[in-house]
């Protein structure tokens, strides 16, 4: 009884907090993360665990969770991700993981995964890193690096930034086969067209903004 009463006490200290940090810095409090608090605190743990592992920021990796599942550890979307990371079978399966409706194996092999991408951008600046390697998360490192090619063959912007990739992940598709044919033999992107570059860019700017709230008026949550 005391400790239902503890953490009764605790989110709704969170909460208030949320809303105060939220109006002060001129920010309505995102509904959202309200109303997930109580499980952001049950996950909490498992986060930086994993986090610590693989040197990542909890608090992304909290953002992420937020716009893939809402903290649902058995949800399935509808093009077969699975878990709280939303991993892709296939994928699941080369991180090892064996359960991905398993809490703990996919924060590990989401964390492991993510630690891979970032590796894989070592020269971009951090802010467009994290939109990078979550562009490579939710549409594939295959697909950014297609995009980062057409960058460096027009030779007009920096492929390590992240606005000229969002901008070049769009001109992955068949509409764009003019540039493919001056860019590669095969005359299309060696990782296949891209059609679905609006859904990776809104996934990548939700979680950004998860991110960027969390940091806010919820980063403490991961230093108590």
């Amino acid at each position: 009884m005391i400790r239902k009463h503890t953490v009764l006490i605790i989110i709704t200290t969170v909460v208030l907090i949320f809303l105060i940090s939220g109006l002060i810095n001129g920010f309505p409090p995102d509904v959202r993360l309200l109303a997930l608090t109580p499980k952001i605190l049950q996950y909490r743990g498992l986060i930086q665990k994993y986090a610590a592992k693989e040197d990542l920021d909890a608090r992304l990796i909290c953002a992420l969770i937020t716009q893939e599942s809402g903290f649902n550890e058995k949800a399935e979307s509808p093009v077969g991700a699975l878990g709280l990371t939303q991993l892709m079978p296939n994928t699941a399966k080369e991180l090892g993981v064996e359960d991905p409706f398993d809490a703990e194996q996919s924060v590990a092999g989401a964390t492991r995964y993510l630690n891979i991408l970032y590796n894989a951008f070592p020269d971009s600046p951090d802010e467009d890193r994290h939109r990078l390697v979550l562009a490579s998360y939710n549409g594939g490192l295959g697909r950014v690096r297609d995009a980062q090619a057409l960058i460096r063959y027009s030779k007009m912007a920096n492929p390590t930034l992240w606005r000229p990739v969002s901008i070049a992940l769009s001109q992955l598709t068949r509409t764009h086969a003019d540039i493919h044919r001056k860019v590669w033999e095969s005359g299309k992107p060696p990782h296949g067209y891209f059609e679905g570059s609006d859904k990776t860019l809104y996934f990548v700017e939700r979680v950004m903004h998860y991110y960027d709230r969390i940091q806010l008026y919820g980063g403490f949550l991961f230093l108590l």
